[in-house]
């Protein structure tokens, strides 16, 4: 039976039992920021198990796209090294929403394996958690022998969706592989660790909702979660004793071995790596289908990491070059007919997975060179530890990754002295926050006082921009003092403050701060915690003091361009995502008075037709005028309601949302317009990459886009006044122009060759000639190395056995470049004639046998290019 065969019976026959087929879900959690990736068929169900959303169905099946390579749920130290561990899998799953119970789900699951597959029945077995009677009667009920029904505790067999929330016990179906499979050990039984018992399918009971205390109390609607592995029941229906030997597996080996030069099943090692590069470019495949980009964190670092890992088992067995992208359409072949989706987006996988390729392989090669020599350093001393130092040194200085570093070390019997790298990184930590001047590096001696008298402040800046407030202390340089007097500069604390502070890409207010004392400009505003701002001030006249009645006045025009900024960028985001695809994620933002950054994920340029979309989306939407709603919520309610998250946020248990019309709705604690009809219109300045796979878009609004029209018609009119055309001309004008200058550069080209192989010929005729070999010198003023270059060429195409030295003087620096033709360089170096030189001559240089270059000071360059002497000194 192939794995078509199989995930097609399951799902006809719980199709044909009234459930309802339901399409796998993202890899990517919908409305979840605090999960990695989908890890279970019921995650896309969780809220209908929670009784919060209502589906109009009450029984589902489906087979789900996992993945479990970070977080909680981890099986990537474990992929490669046993037969049945994936990053990526499909889980077949049935499911009852307060339908069905224990009794309709363990008949299902007997009949489809015993019947449906034929599966043997003698050689399953069954475990029930150890105080569930019930399930253990419907088991003996339906046929299973007692002998063959074993009762295990919570850890193997009660199930729960987090420390609180649905569980219950689960039963799972066990089949034994054989005596001549595992361990061999006599005491080998169920729930050992080898590979002979393999866990095929598990049937959650979730009848208890568990509450924060550990308490337990019944669920008013019983339902089931079941999961059975679609590999695993392929390697038993298809007599394999592996996941890796089913069709899911072998054409993706084979793809590998025609690449390597090897055959999966010769050796222990190399299989071991063909199985963790088999494993890693299906998860890498599909998780880059469903949108995710390799980063530094995140999602996207595991993406990052198994691919890295994935490069790594590829040298171990000879392939040196980038192959992860060529053999991802080994996967498509495989799994088109199901995942339709992944054949249209191939074109997208192959650019990112070579673009991950092409920066970590040169990192891979280096740091592996370096690791091989610490750790062949490490063994002659008889030692067992690679030092943390230098694990340090080679995720610095090399960019090794860490965890690489300790799977290697692993291979090759040694640890890693990880309290000793820990140290490293955090000494290095501490050095940036003494070197570096950026605020908010380190907190000073006043702010760690301020901190210790646990003040807070309530911020009012959502609904007012004044408020009356009292001074609760003032920081001056790095201590607590009671005041501050005019031209001086400190930090202030109030109570109460309508100033926004730096926060979620967008810059802080500024304002004016008056008490009947004196008056202060703010001109920063730091969030010290999450309910305490630091006020940095300018005392303008007389004096501030501790205890002072102030009233705190925000800049009112500086924050509504702010604002309208903000809102901004929720419109850009809607609208990127219309015209570019659902793939595009927010990984960064800067919010800022005359203008907004948006930072989002995609791989591609982004063309100027698609500019021009983007803008008249965002254009279209400000004319709507529809009002920006804010709400607060708790985190969970949110989410569950659609607002966008991003992934490494931290929210609190109540959040703000912001929502506009029925498009757009996240959670964002920044200012933001009552309407966006107030943005007034919405200018792309620029679109460009900022790194592999993420884009930057500029922009402006309001009274900055009108400026920045007017700019553009003023610079278009002015081209077109000075160029005696129409301003609608103007751009076949200047590509005219740009051709005339080709042309021109062209014939400026040509020329300069014409007089470099005239100077060049001038310069043989002058050559000095010892031994047969001619001595060839030329020097010119303001030439390039490339002319240079260009020069030694000629020479040596025009003289045999020679040396070719030129150079040139641009202001007070001098550049010489010496060339020797090949027949002679046993007895003239260019290295070492061009090292003399350069040393004789106040200056430096170097290279190899045939070409090499140096720099002197202007005066003495033409000296040096004459100086035979210094040439004839060199020979060998």
């Amino acid at each position: 039976m192939t794995s078509k065969d199989i995930r097609k019976k399951f799902l006809d026959y719980f199709s044909s039992r009234g459930h309802i087929v339901v399409p796998s879900s993202s890899l990517v959690p919908d409305k979840d920021p605090t999960l990695l990736f989908v890890n279970a068929g019921m995650v896309q169900f969780k809220n209908t198990f929670l009784g919060i959303e209502k589906r109009p169905y009450n029984t589902a099946t489906t087979c789900q796209k996992c993945v479990r390579a970070g977080g909680k749920h981890n099986d990537l130290e474990n992929v490669g090294k046993t037969l049945r561990h994936h990053t990526f899998f499909e889980m077949l799953g049935n499911f009852s929403f307060g339908d069905y119970f224990k009794k309709e789900a363990i008949t299902y699951a007997w009949e489809f394996l015993k019947d449906v597959v034929k599966l043997d029945e003698n050689r399953m077995w069954i475990t029930v958690y150890e105080k569930d009677e019930d399930a253990e009667k419907l088991w003996k009920d339906i046929g299973v022998r007692e002998d063959r029904i074993v009762r295990l505790g919570e850890k193997d067999n009660f199930w729960s969706m987090g420390d609180e929330g649905p569980c219950g016990p689960c039963s799972e179906i066990i089949y034994d592989l054989g005596e001549g499979v595992g361990c061999g050990q006599p005491s080998c039984k169920v729930g050992c660790d080898c590979d002979r018992y393999l866990e095929i399918w598990n049937l959650v009971f979730m009848e208890f909702d568990r509450a924060a205390d550990g308490s337990m109390k019944k669920l008013p609607r019983p339902s089931i979660d079941t999961g059975m592995g679609l590999e695993r029941i392929c390697s038993i229906l298809q007599g394999k004793i592996g996941n890796y030997e089913t069709d899911l597996f072998t054409p993706i080996l084979t793809a590998i071995g025609d690449i390597a030069g090897c055959t999966y099943g010769s050796d222990k090692k190399t299989d071991i790596a063909m199985r963790v590069i088999a494993d890693h470019i299906r998860g890498a495949t599909f998780i880059i289908n469903d949108g995710v980009m390799p980063s530094k964190d995140g999602r996207g670092y595991v993406l990052r990491r198994i691919i890295r890992r994935a490069l790594r088992y590829g040298k171990k067995i000879g392939i040196e070059k980038e192959f992860l992208h060529k053999l991802s359409a080994s996967i498509v072949d495989i799994m088109d007919d199901v995942y339709p989706e992944i054949k249209s987006h191939h074109p997208y996988i192959v650019r990112v997975l070579k673009g991950e390729e092409e920066r970590f392989i040169e990192t891979l090669s280096i740091g592996m060179r370096v690791y091989e020599e610490i750790a062949d350093e490490i063994k002659l001393k008889g030692e067992h530890t690679l030092p943390g130092e230098l694990v340090y040194k080679l995720y610095d200085t090399h960019g090794f990754p860490l965890d690489i570093t300790k799977e290697m070390a692993e291979e090759d019997g040694l640890s890693v002295d990880m309290p000793g790298f820990q140290q490293a990184l955090e000494e290095q930590k501490q050095r940036s926050k003494t070197s570096s001047k950026m605020k908010g590096e380190a907190l000073d001696e006043g702010h760690a006082m301020i901190l210790k008298s646990d003040i807070k402040n309530i911020f009012v800046g959502y609904e007012d921009l004044e408020a009356d407030s009292t001074i609760l202390n003032i920081v001056k340089e790095q201590g607590l003092v009671d005041g501050l007097n005019e031209g001086e500069e400190g930090r202030l604390f109030f109570d109460i403050t309508p100033f926004y502070a730096q926060s979620g890409g967008q810059v802080e207010d500024q304002g004016i701060i008056e008490t009947p004392a004196g008056k202060a400009r703010v001109i920063d505003v730091e969030k010290i915690k999450e309910d305490l701002f630091s006020h940095r001030v300018v005392v303008e006249r007389g004096m501030l003091r501790k205890g002072d009645r102030a009233h705190l006045s925000v800049d009112k025009n500086r924050r509504k361009s702010v604002a309208r900024n903000h809102t901004a960028t929720h419109l850009l985001q809607y609208a990127l995502r219309q015209v570019l695809g659902d793939h595009v994620k927010q990984s960064g933002s800067l919010v800022e008075k005359d203008r907004l950054r948006f930072d989002f994920t995609h791989f591609q340029t982004v063309s100027n037709e698609e500019i021009a979309q983007v803008e008249d989306i965002v254009n279209r939407k400000i004319m709507e005028c529809a009002d920006v709603v804010t709400d607060i919520k708790t985190r969970d309610d949110a989410i569950r309601e659609g607002a966008t998250a991003l992934f490494e946020e931290k929210y609190g248990q109540n959040v703000r949302v912001v929502g506009i019309s029925d498009f757009s709705k996240e959670l964002c604690g920044g200012t933001h317009v009552g309407n966006i009809g107030e943005i007034g219109n919405f200018s792309i300045v620029s679109e460009g990459s900022l790194a592999s796979g993420v884009r930057r878009i500029e922009a402006v609004t309001g009274e900055a886009a009108v400026a920045l029209n007017r700019e553009r018609k003023h610079t278009i009119n002015a081209i077109a006044e000075a160029s005696n055309i129409e301003s609608a001309k103007v751009l076949e004008r200047v590509e005219g122009i740009m051709e005339e200058l080709k042309e021109k550069e062209k014939e400026i080209e040509r020329l300069k060759n014409e007089i470099i192989v005239y100077k060049v010929d001038e310069a043989l005729q002058n050559a000095y000639e010892k031994d047969g070999v001619r001595i060839v010198s030329i020097f010119t003023e303001n030439a390039k190395a490339d002319d240079l270059r260009k020069m030694t060429d000629i020479i040596r195409s025009k003289a045999k056995s020679c040396v070719a030295l030129v150079g040139t003087k641009d202001e007070a620096k001098g550049m010489l470049i010496v060339a020797v033709s090949k027949d002679i360089q046993n007895t003239y170096n260019a290295g070492k004639i061009v090292k003399k030189l350069s040393e004789k001559y106040n200056g430096k240089g170097g290279g190899g046998a045939q070409i090499a270059q140096g720099g002197v000071p202007g005066e003495v360059i033409a000296d040096a290019i004459k100086d035979i002497e210094a040439v004839l000194d060199t020979r060998t």
